[in-house]
C-alpha cells in the first residue's frame, strides 16, 4: 500500500486529507498494475497514471482553498507543499525521486542575478494571490526586491570596469603611445559615461521624456563615451602594430569580451529599473480590476488565474513529446535554480536584441516561471511569461533555448524575423506551426552552438539566422 500523503499544516483539514487519500487509492492501483508483468496490467498501469497526474491540480486547488478561507495578506508554503507545487513530489513510494534529486538542496537552491526576474511556481501563485488582494508581493526566498538586484549589477559593473580599465592601461602602456593624464581621462570617461550613454543609445523613456537641458547632457555625455571608445579602439589598433611587443590576438579577444561585458552589463542594469515600475503598474491593474471582489470572488479568481496557466503548462511536454505529467519522474534530477538562471543570462548576453522588441517595451522583461513536470522550455503569451519546466528533456540548454526561441518567434509581431526565415529553401511550402517548430530547433543550434563560433546549421539557414539577427542592430 502507497505511503500516506500528509501535509502537517492541513492534516486535519477534511477537504484537503479527502483529495490525499483519493490520491492514494489511485497511487495503491497503479503500484500493483506497475509491478504486474502481464501486458494489459502495462497499459493500466500507463491509464492510472494518468488518472494519478491530474490529481495535481485537485491537490492544489484544494491546498490553497483551505489556506485562503482565512483571506490572509500573503500566501506561504512550507517545505512539504514546496516541493510538491514546485517539484510534483509527493512521497517516495509514490513519486520515487531520482538519486541526484537532493530535497535539501533543490529548495535551498537561488536564482542568479540578472536581467530577467525569476520565480518558482510557488512564488507565482504568491504574486497573483498579492495582486488579487492589492497586498504588497511577498519577496520570493530565492531571489531579491529589484532594487536590490540593480545595486548588485551596479557593483558588478563598477568591479567590471575597473578590471576592463586596468587591463587598457597595461596594453596601451606598452607602445607609451599616450600621456598618463590623457589615458587617465580616457577610461574616466567610459566609466563615468557608460550609464548615461547607453539610455541615450536605447532611447529610454528617462531620455526621450528629459527637459531639454537634461536631454543635451545626456547627449554630452553619449558623445564622450562614443569619443573614448573611438580612441581606445585606436590604441588597440596602434598596441597590435607595434613593433617591439605587438598586442597578440587572444590579448585582443579577452579585452574586447571584457569590454563588451561591460556594454552588456549596462544594458541589463536599465532594463531591470525600467522593470521595476512596469511590474508594479501590471499588479495595480490587476488589483484595480478586482478591488470591488469580495472575499469569495477573489478565492475564485485566484483559480482562475491559475486555471488559465494551466493550459500553458501542458506545452512544454507536447513540445517534447513525453510524458504530461506535473508529478516528480523517477528517471530525472531537478535543474537548479542558479544553474537554470545563470545559463539564461548567458544566453540573454548573446541575443541582447531580443529587448528591442515592441512587446518588451511595452509589457516589460517576461518574467521566467519554474513549473514543475518534464520537457523543453516555452513563451505563454496570455500572461507574458517564460515557463521552464523542472525536469528538462534532453539538456537543460536546450529547454532554456526552446523557452527563449518560442518568446523571439512569438514576440516577431513586425515580421522581421518571420519573413525572412520562411524565405529559406526548406522552409518552402511550411505551414506557420511548422515553421515555428523549425526556428526552435536552429535557435537552439545558432545560440548554442553559433554564436560560440560552431558552423553547425547548414549555409541557407546561417546566412539568414546572420540577416535575422543583424536586423535589430540597425534599429537602436
Amino acid at each position: 500500500m502507497a505511503a500516506k500523503i500528509v501535509f502537517k499544516r492541513w492534516e486535519n483539514v477534511p477537504d484537503v486529507v479527502n483529495v490525499t487519500e483519493e490520491i492514494g487509492k489511485i497511487a495503491d492501483k497503479y503500484l500493483r498494475y506497475a509491478a504486474s508483468a502481464k501486458n494489459e496490467d502495462k497499459a493500466q498501469a500507463r491509464k492510472t497514471w494518468g488518472q494519478l497526474s491530474d490529481k495535481y491540480w485537485d491537490l492544489l486547488f484544494a491546498i490553497l482553498d483551505v489556506q485562503t478561507e482565512s483571506f490572509p495578506s500573503v500566501l506561504t508554503f512550507d517545505e512539504e507543499e514546496r516541493l510538491f507545487i514546485d517539484f510534483g513530489f509527493l512521497n517516495d513510494e509514490i513519486t520515487p525521486r531520482n538519486k541526484k534529486f537532493d530535497t535539501f538542496l533543490a529548495l535551498q537552491s537561488k536564482f542568479s542575478l540578472g536581467v530577467f526576474a525569476y520565480r518558482s511556481f510557488s512564488d507565482f501563485i504568491a504574486d497573483c494571490w498579492g495582486m488579487i488582494t492589492g497586498n504588497p508581493l511577498p519577496v520570493s526566498p530565492f531571489g531579491e526586491k529589484t532594487e536590490d538586484k540593480v545595486e548588485a549589477l551596479e557593483r558588478q559593473l563598477l568591479s567590471l570596469q575597473e578590471t576592463r580599465n586596468s587591463e587598457i592601461l597595461k596594453i596601451v602602456s606598452r607602445s607609451k603611445n599616450m600621456t598618463g593624464t590623457d589615458l587617465e581621462a580616457l577610461v574616466s570617461d567610459m566609466s563615468k559615461t557608460l550609464i548615461t550613454a547607453t539610455k541615450v543609445s536605447m532611447r529610454t523613456k528617462e531620455y526621450r521624456e528629459a527637459k531639454s537641458d537634461v536631454k543635451q547632457a545626456m547627449s554630452q555625455d553619449r558623445f564622450r563615451y562614443n569619443e573614448a571608445e573611438r580612441v581606445m579602439e585606436t590604441q588597440l589598433s596602434i598596441a597590435q602594430k607595434d613593433e617591439e611587443d605587438p598586442l597578440g590576438l587572444p590579448e585582443l579577444e579577452m579585452f574586447t569580451a571584457l569590454h563588451e561585458s561591460a556594454k552588456i552589463l549596462a544594458r541589463k542594469i536599465i532594463y531591470c529599473q525600467q522593470e521595476s515600475g512596469k511590474f508594479r503598474r501590471k499588479a495595480e491593474k490587476i488589483s484595480q480590476a478586482c478591488a470591488q471582489f469580495s472575499p469569495q470572488m477573489m478565492r475564485k479568481e485566484l483559480k482562475n488565474m491559475l486555471t488559465k496557466k494551466k493550459e500553458y503548462m501542458a506545452v512544454p511536454a507536447k513540445v517534447a513529446r513525453c510524458e504530461q505529467s506535473l508529478l516528480c519522474p523517477q528517471d530525472s534530477e531537478p535543474l537548479r535554480y542558479e544553474t537554470a538562471s545563470r545559463i539564461m543570462e548567458e544566453m540573454a548576453n548573446m541575443d541582447m536584441d531580443m529587448f528591442a522588441v515592441p512587446r518588451i517595451r511595452m509589457y516589460g522583461v517576461p518574467q521566467v516561471i519554474f513549473i514543475p513536470g518534464q520537457g523543453l522550455g516555452t513563451y505563454d503569451w496570455a500572461d507574458h511569461t517564460i515557463l521552464l519546466p523542472v525536469f528538462p528533456t534532453t539538456s537543460l540548454e536546450k529547454s532554456i533555448a526552446y523557452g527563449v526561441g518560442t518568446f523571439r518567434w512569438d514576440s516577431d509581431e513586425d515580421r522581421l524575423l518571420k519573413n525572412a526565415y520562411e524565405t529559406i529553401k526548406d522552409n518552402k511550402g511550411k505551414s506557420i506551426l511548422e515553421m515555428a517548430s523549425s526556428f526552435h530547433k536552429d535557435y537552439f543550434l545558432w545560440i548554442t552552438k553559433e554564436k560560440k563560433g560552431y558552423r553547425i546549421l547548414p549555409r541557407d539557414t546561417h546566412k539568414t539566422f546572420l540577416q535575422m539577427f543583424a536586423l535589430r542592430k540597425q534599429e537602436e
